[in-house]
C-alpha cells in the first residue's frame, strides 16, 4: 500500500494497483474565495492523478469541490455514504456523474481483490462520513471531519483494530466568529465562543481513543485570502499547534504524530517520505506572498462580486416555500421575531425581511432597521448562490457572513441557522423525513442514535456539549 497526502482533506490511497481519492479539492478555492488550500498543491500532483474509485465524505465544499471534480472522466465511479438525504447523489448528477454507488453504514466493500473500504455515518441528520480502508495488511481510518465517540467508534474500533493511521480534522469550520451583539460589547473571546485548543485537544482525545500507530492531523490545512476573512487566518488551527500540544503533554505514548503536508507520502516498503518546509514555522510569510501572488484573481473576483445583485424575487423564490415546511411548533417560537437579510456590494444593498410566522417576505428599506432587528448580513454574491443553490450552510463556513442582534436573541437567530441547515439537508419539511430511505440509512446506525438519547439525557441535566464529548471519549 500506499497513500500520499494531496491537499487540505484529499487523500490518495494505491493498493492493488488501483488508486482511491477521498475529497479531491484540488483547484481553485472553497466558499466564495474565503477558503484556499494551505500548503498550495503542486500542478503536476493534479496532472498525475487518475483515481479508480472518488469517495466524497460530505457535501460541503472544502471535500465536494465541483472545480476538481470536472477534472476527472465522467465515468469514474463515485463512492458515497447511503445516507437518508440523496443531496450529494443529486450534485454529483448535477455535474455530470452517473456512476455513483452508495455505500451502506458499515458495510465492508471490495473494491479489487486486496481492497476494502467501509463506510461509516455519523453527525446526523447533517451528513458526514469516514472511510476505513484495509489493503496490503495496513488499516487506515480516514475519519476527516466526523467526530465520532461512544458505541459508534467502538464499532469501528471493534471490527478494524488494530488501526495503522488515523486522520482527523482539528480546526473549526463554524461561523461563531461571525456573530455581533448589538446592545453589548464583546471581547474576542466571546465572539469565538470556545477555546481554539479545544480543537486540539477533542483531536488528541480521539487518537487516545483509537490508539493508532501514526495519527496525522487532517482536513484542517487552509488559509483565508480574501480580504473580508483575512484576519481570520489566526483562528486556524495548523498541525504545528498540534504538535506542540503533544510535544508538551503526556498523551498517547504508544502513537506517533506525522504532520503530512500535500506531497507527502508512506508506503509498506519504504515508510514515510516527508518534505522540508517551513509552511507552519514561517506560516504568516507564507499566507502574505500566497495573497501577493493570487493579487489579480482576488481583484477580478472582487469586480465580479460588485457586479452581483439580488433582487427580492430571488428571497421570494427560496422564503416562499421554506417558510410553508416549518413546523409550527417551531414558527410560534419566532412569532414576532422576523429575520433581515442584507444583500451588499460596493454599489449596492438590499434588505429583505422574512417573517416565517406570517409567511411575509418583502424588501425593507434599511434606515427602518432598529437595533432590537435580527439581521444576516452577506456579500450579494455569497446570498445570490446560498438561495439558488440551498446552500446557506456553506455561507457560514466560508465566515464570509456577519450575524447582527441583541444578545438576548441570539438563541432566535441560532434557531433561524439551524432551521436553514435542516431546509438545506433535507431535514424539513418534516414530510422528508418519513420514509423507506430513512429506516434503511438508520438501521445500521443504532448505536448513534442510542448516543443522541444519552447525550440528550446528560444536557437535559445540566451538561454541556463539551462535557458530552469528554465523556463518550474517554
Amino acid at each position: 500500500m500506499r497513500f500520499q497526502v494531496l491537499s487540505h482533506a484529499c487523500l490518495s490511497v494505491q493498493a492493488a494497483g488501483k488508486t482511491l481519492v477521498s475529497d479531491p479539492w484540488l483547484v481553485g478555492t472553497c466558499y466564495w474565495r474565503s477558503w484556499w488550500n494551505y500548503p498550495p498543491v503542486k500542478q503536476e500532483l493534479v496532472d498525475q492523478l487518475k483515481p479508480d474509485w472518488i469517495y466524497l465524505t460530505h457535501v460541503h465544499w472544502d471535500h465536494f469541490q465541483a472545480p476538481s471534480l470536472r477534472k476527472f472522466p465522467k465515468d469514474t465511479q463515485i463512492l458515497i455514504a447511503y445516507e437518508r438525504s440523496p443531496r450529494v447523489k443529486a450534485d454529483l448528477e448535477a455535474i455530470g456523474y452517473k456512476n455513483i454507488r452508495e455505500l451502506p453504514h458499515g458495510k465492508t466493500v471490495t473494491l479489487s481483490p486486496g481492497l476494502d473500504v467501509t463506510s461509516y455515518q455519523f453527525s446526523s441528520p447533517f451528513g458526514d462520513s469516514a472511510l476505513v480502508v484495509e489493503a496490503d495488511g495496513v488499516t487506515l481510518f480516514n475519519a476527516n471531519d466526523t467526530k465520532f465517540v461512544g458505541g459508534p467508534l467502538k464499532q469501528i474500533l471493534k471490527r478494524h483494530g488494530p488501526i495503522d493511521f488515523a486522520f482527523r480534522s482539528h480546526s473549526s469550520a463554524n461561523d461563531r466568529v461571525c456573530l455581533h451583539y448589538t446592545d453589548a460589547e464583546q471581547t474576542e473571546d466571546e465572539r469565538f465562543y470556545e477555546d481554539p485548543e479545544l480543537y486540539i485537544t477533542n483531536f488528541v482525545n480521539f487518537v487516545e481513543k483509537v490508539k493508532p500507530r501514526y495519527a496525522i492531523p487532517f482536513a484542517s490545512n487552509h488559509c483565508h485570502l480574501h480580504k473580508d476573512v483575512y484576519a481570520l487566518n489566526s483562528y486556524v488551527m495548523n498541525p504545528s499547534l498540534v504538535k506542540e500540544y503533544v510535544d508538551t503533554h503526556d498523551v498517547f505514548p504508544d502513537t506517533k504524530l506525522q504532520i503530512m503536508v500535500s506531497g507527502d507520502s508512506w508506503d509498506s516498503e519504504k515508510g514515510f517520505d516527508i518534505s522540508e518546509h517551513t509552511y507552519y514555522t514561517e506560516r504568516d510569510a507564507h499566507i502574505e506572498r500566497l495573497l501577493e501572488e493570487n493579487t489579480e484573481v482576488l481583484e477580478k473576483y472582487y469586480e465580479k462580486e460588485d457586479r452581483t445583485n439580488v433582487k427580492l424575487k430571488d428571497f421570494e423564490r427560496f422564503f416562499g416555500k421554506f417558510n410553508k415546511g416549518i413546523p409550527g411548533f417551531f414558527k410560534k417560537k419566532l412569532k414576532d421575531k422576523p429575520i433581515i437579510f442584507r444583500a451588499v456590494n460596493n454599489n449596492k444593498r438590499i434588505c429583505v425581511e422574512v417573517d416565517v410566522y406570517k409567511d411575509t417576505i418583502r424588501e425593507i428599506d434599511e434606515a427602518s432597521i432598529g437595533q432590537d432587528a435580527i439581521v444576516y448580513e452577506a456579500p450579494a454574491i455569497v446570498m445570490k448562490s446560498a438561495l439558488a443553490l440551498n446552500m446557506f450552510s456553506h455561507a457560514g463556513i466560508s465566515k464570509r457572513v456577519n450575524y447582527y442582534c441583541r444578545k438576548q436573541d441570539e438563541p432566535t437567530l441560532k434557531l433561524y441557522t439551524r432551521l436553514l441547515e435542516c431546509w438545506e439537508y433535507d431535514v424539513l419539511p418534516l414530510s422528508k423525513l418519513f420514509s423507506m430511505r430513512t429506516v434503511r440509512s438508520y438501521w445500521p446506525r443504532w448505536r448513534e442514535l442510542l448516543f443522541y438519547v444519552q447525550a440528550a439525557m446528560m444536557m437535559l441535566s445540566g451538561k454541556s456539549a463539551r462535557d458530552v464529548e469528554q465523556k463518550f471519549l474517554s
